[in-house]
């Protein structure tokens, strides 16, 4: 298993990784603790897709999708590089959750598309800004619908921009440390891969789109990449409007950042009608659909406007700006070392309203230099190794999946059984479901198990001191049956304990339909569950599979003498009552699979109700003379056969299995029946 992990560690690709389940967890655990105090069952989602123009990550305010191919990440040279980038994607997500006001942002968006500003102007607008306003609401009032779409998409893009900017400070200052590493590092590797406004202009690029992208790199690095030195009229026009952005990014109010958006439209306008007027000339010139048409203008602008992650438009409720300041202790201390277990969450309660802090605002920090937080590697490694082990139990799943299937494929199934088939099923996710059922049933049968391994253990030790090695030419102890032997050979000793438990067990469960009456498959589970547990624990081999016959027969293998797979346990809850039982194809297949079995001691164990009836008249008295033939047949061939009874089904078990039943309708007695069997096993 170890050599098995170490290869499919090695295999592992970017994509495996960042898109795996587990990967995903671990984001969603570092969401959770940001959030918790304020939203539950925050939960992230992974894609990995390298197009160019995929989305980076959204919200809905629930869910967090992170795309993890997305170009940014996949520009890092290093797969710890690209963890980070992720992290920082997921911290800028976690900060639209935190402090993004989205019911003003639906209100905004709602009074553009009726051709009104949100919030009204409190200053008299200039004459130009009038001009571009009346302008503005005959497009949204009486324009096509391409050019309605180009001034709502324009309001989005820059509204985005300045609220990405908001909050990404919120979360650094609250957070500063991977948090904080994290979106520096994406944003450092954005500003580098803008093109020049040059660039952008030869490209053919809209002149809102190259506004937009100086805006971007402003509102996220401080500063903006102008490489080739441009002093165009849109580098002019975006040093005038910098005084609206850097009071809007800095105010906790959003209603001022829909203001500065306001602004900024009326002073681009000339920009956006030129976007929308060649938006609509091209409608025209193709034929084009509306539909068509704003659908080209949307790829058109997501083309030339670098992306960043996403801001969602959702419906939910505000969170109040002063969640930060309880984040910044206990809860930041957890953040700086993430680990796989949980530990600890906070109830509900009960709360009033909050109270409004003095002196607020916010600040750009230009010479952080992060806090070195030092389980990077190891946080991957985790993750890396998890990901390995769920790898290797695949593969180990679909090999002994085939193994089982071709092994009943080659069976011989003898008279009684003559052009059956066997089908062998074996579950291979769990259902969450499973696990929870399972750790509140399992807790007081656990227990039962604990008094199995305390008596088996002792049982172990006894019989192996009880073992002895004779035919000795030397030695203290001498066997008087031996006197006559003609070399000497008279002599034996007690062999040294073995920890090598010499015992194999295979449990075959009934699932025919007749074990729903009475608890007969309650009994069946609960006895899987401690048979399961008390030979894993004393590292004993055990087989357990249940049976029924629908066209075919059904065994289903709940874990195999091979298997490796830690869920194994969670399966054991999907022991149900199914349909008919043809007892003796399944009994031959286990018995003959235990017979293989290294171990010198094999024990098998049946949960039956004792009525044999599957398919083609396997019933009565026929089908019970061939369950006495195959327990004669592999009781020669030396294993061991307990019959287990629940309650009225006693007297059926002991007329097929003879002295080889066990009641359990007592649960309890289990430990003391079962090991006294054992033992006479052990002891031969």
């Amino acid at each position: 298993m170890t050599r098995l992990l170490h290869e499919e560690r090695s295999r592992i690709t970017d994509e495996e990784l960042f898109r795996s389940k587990a990967f995903a967890a671990y984001l969603t655990d570092i969401a959770e603790t940001a959030t918790e105090r304020y939203r539950k069952g925050i939960k992230v989602k992974t894609l990995y897709d390298t197009d160019p123009g995929a989305m980076l990550a959204c919200t809905d305010n629930r869910t967090i999708t992170i795309n993890t191919g997305n170009y940014i990440t996949q520009s890092f040279p290093t797969r710890l590089l690209k963890a980070d980038s992720l992290v920082g994607l997921n911290a800028h997500e976690i900060g639209h959750i935190l402090y993004t006001n989205f019911k003003i942002a639906d209100i905004y968006f709602a009074s553009l598309q009726r051709g009104r500003l949100y919030p009204e102007r409190q200053e008299a607008l200039s004459e130009d800004e009038q001009e571009a306003l009346q302008e503005m609401q005959d497009f949204l009032k009486n324009g096509k619908s391409v050019e309605m779409a180009s001034v709502l998409q324009a309001s989005k893009h820059v509204l985005n921009i300045l609220e990405d900017a908001y909050i990404e400070a919120k979360i650094c200052y609250a957070f500063p440390g991977r948090f904080a590493t994290g979106i520096t590092l994406n944003n450092i590797r954005f500003s580098e891969m803008v093109p020049s406004v040059d660039e952008q202009l030869k490209n053919g690029n809209y002149r809102f789109s190259v506004f937009s992208n100086l805006l971007v790199q402003y509102c996220l690095q401080g500063d903006i990449n102008n490489r080739d030195g441009y002093a165009g009229e849109i580098m002019d026009r975006f040093l005038d409007l910098l005084p609206v952005v850097d009071e809007a990014v800095y105010d906790e109010d959003m209603r001022h950042r829909c203001d500065a958006t306001n602004r900024i439209l009326l002073n681009v306008w000339d920009y956006i009608r030129e976007m929308a007027q060649d938006a609509s000339e091209e409608q025209q010139n193709k034929n084009m659909t509306d539909a068509e048409a704003e659908t080209n203008l949307s790829e058109k602008m997501e083309g030339q406007i670098v992306k960043t992650s996403g801001t969602p438009m959702g419906k939910n409720e505000p969170v109040p700006v002063e969640a930060s300041e309880i984040i910044c202790g206990e809860e930041k201390a957890k953040l700086q070392r993430v680990v796989a277990e949980e530990l600890g969450r906070m109830e509900l309660t009960e709360t009033d309203e909050f109270g409004e802090g003095e002196n607020g605002g916010i600040t750009y920090n230009n010479s952080y230099e992060g806090v070195s937080y030092g389980y990077s590697a190891e946080d991957i490694e985790r993750i890396l190794n998890v990901l390995a082990e769920e790898k290797a139990e695949e593969k180990l799943f679909d090999e002994l999946s085939q193994e089982l299937q071709d092994e009943a494929n080659a069976l011989r199934m003898g008279n009684a059984h003559t052009g059956v088939r066997i089908n062998v099923n074996r579950m291979k996710e769990v259902n969450p479901s499973y696990i929870e059922r399972y750790e509140e049933a399992s807790p007081p049968l656990i227990a039962i198990s604990r008094q199995m391994q305390k008596r088996l253990m002792r049982v172990f030790k006894d019989t192996a001191y009880d073992q002895k090695q004779t035919g000795l030419v030397m030695g203290r102890r001498i066997e008087s049956r031996m006197l006559m032997d003609r070399e000497g050979r008279i002599f034996s000793k007690k062999c040294l304990p073995s920890e090598k438990k010499e015992l194999a067990v295979a449990l075959l469960l009934d699932e025919s339909g007749s074990m729903e009456s009475m608890d007969r498959a309650t009994y069946a589970r609960a006895a899987a569950i401690i048979v399961y547990d008390f030979c894993k624990a004393l590292g004993v081999p055990v087989m357990i599979v249940g049976h029924t016959e629908d066209i075919d027969v059904e065994l289903y293998a709940y874990t195999d003498f091979d298997s490796r797979d830690k869920k194994d346990r969670y399966r054991l809850m999907d022991i149900s009552a199914r349909c008919s039982n043809r007892d003796g194809a399944a009994l031959r297949f286990v018995a003959e699979r235990l017979s293989k079995q290294p171990e010198k001691n094999k024990l098998l164990m049946l949960v039956s109700d004792g009525q044999p009836a599957g398919r083609d008249g396997y019933i009565g008295t026929a089908a019970e003379e061939d369950l006495r033939g195959i327990k004669k047949e592999y009781t020669n061939r030396g294993i061991m056969f307990v019959a287990a009874a629940i309650g009225s089904d006693k007297e059926n078990i002991e007329r097929i299995y003879g002295n080889s039943f066990l009641d359990i309708s007592d649960l309890t007695k289990l430990p003391f029946l079962l090991v006294k069997k054992i033992d006479r096993i052990l002891r031969g």
